[in-house]
C-alpha cells in the first residue's frame, strides 16, 4: 500500500515538460521497434504522456477539470 501512495505522490509533481520529455522518449523508442504491433504501442503511450502534459498544463492554468466530467 505505501508503494503505491509513493508512486502516485511523484507522478503528482510531474509538469507538462516532463511528461512532453516522455512522449518524445517513446516516439524515438518506436522507431528502433521493427514489428508494427511493438510500435504502435510505443505511440500510443507517447500519445497518453501528451494528454497527460495538456492536463498538467490546464491543472497550472487554473482548469483542474481537464474536460472530463464524472459520470461522462
Amino acid at each position: 500500500m505505501e508503494r503505491t501512495e509513493v508512486t502516485m505522490g511523484r507522478l503528482e509533481k510531474h509538469d507538462s515538460r516532463s511528461w512532453r520529455a516522455r512522449a518524445e522518449e517513446c516516439r524515438a523508442l518506436a522507431e528502433v521497434f521493427l514489428q508494427p504491433e511493438t510500435r504502435s504501442k510505443m505511440l500510443a503511450l507517447a500519445a497518453d504522456y501528451d494528454h497527460m502534459a495538456e492536463r498538467a498544463e490546464r491543472d497550472r492554468d487554473g482548469n483542474p477539470s481537464g474536460g472530463c466530467q464524472p459520470g461522462a
